[in-house]
């Protein structure tokens, strides 16, 4: 017996690795996410058990515990279980924490990595992550708590650039955040939306703009999840070229 931590990419099926698509072929039972491509599910075999359990903001159809106590319950009774996820496990998607629950009950488990969607979306709008001309790092976060945000987020330079996951709902509150520590006014930020899909969408403008907008625009927002936030001076490296 054996349980799978598959990463299924950001969401364009071609981006799955060959080794997901292999497992996928094997496995007897699979627990998937919400943001999982449903095609993804055509490579199983006809008598493969797709057992959905995704979560989604205020909608969660199983929580983390009962997830792992499936985990644990197919992981016994079937040789090959998989936990497909969007992206890739151990970014935002609690892969850690069902590793060591099974782990913890003797089960043995491999992590196959995905495409993330911290990397993927941006570069399917032709935006890069580092730009020598612009930036020299990026730094990766969620946007779903304020607390922690304000807690990590303390102060602008300009040659870092932000990738925030799961922030579409505090967008108003991010924004703000950010110009009061010192982020300047005509910082381009990018609200990146399906990316990786047919239906991908970008809305630029800067974080001075976005301030501005009333609560119409930030409850549009809300309805283009999933959505990532690019706040950053590389976003200009983009613009040149489009």
């Amino acid at each position: 017996m054996k349980v799978y931590l598959v990463g299924a990419g950001p969401g364009d099926i071609e981006l799955m690795t060959l080794k997901s698509v292999r497992i996928l072929r094997e496995a007897d039972v699979i627990l998937y996410d919400a943001l999982i491509d449903k095609k993804v599910l055509d490579f199983c075999k006809e008598n493969t058990q797709k057992i959905f359990v995704g979560k989604r903001k205020n909608s969660h159809l199983l929580d983390q515990n009962e997830i792992n106590e499936l985990l644990l319950k197919y992981a016994k009774e079937y040789k090959t279980v998989v936990r497909l996820k969007g992206g890739t496990p151990f970014v935002f998607g609690r892969g850690h924490e069902e590793l060591s629950f099974l782990n913890s009950h003797g089960i043995s488990v491999e992590i196959v990595s995905g495409v993330s969607s911290s990397t993927a979306v941006p570069e399917s709008f032709k935006i890069p992550l580092i730009d020598r001309s612009y930036s020299d790092s990026y730094r990766t976060i969620t946007g779903h708590k304020m607390d922690i945000f304000k807690e990590i987020v303390t102060s602008f330079h300009p040659r870092e650039n932000l990738v925030i996951m799961m922030g579409a709902h505090n967008l108003k509150d991010i924004v703000s955040h950010l110009l009061g520590v010192g982020f300047l006014p005509k910082t381009p930020i990018a609200l990146l939306s399906k990316g990786c899909s047919q239906d991908a969408l970008k809305i630029s403008a800067t974080l001075e703009k976005i301030s501005q907008k009333d609560s119409g625009f930030f409850d549009y927002v809300r309805s283009l999840t999933p959505l990532i936030i690019y706040i950053g001076e590389t976003l200009n490296a983009a613009d040149s070229i489009n």
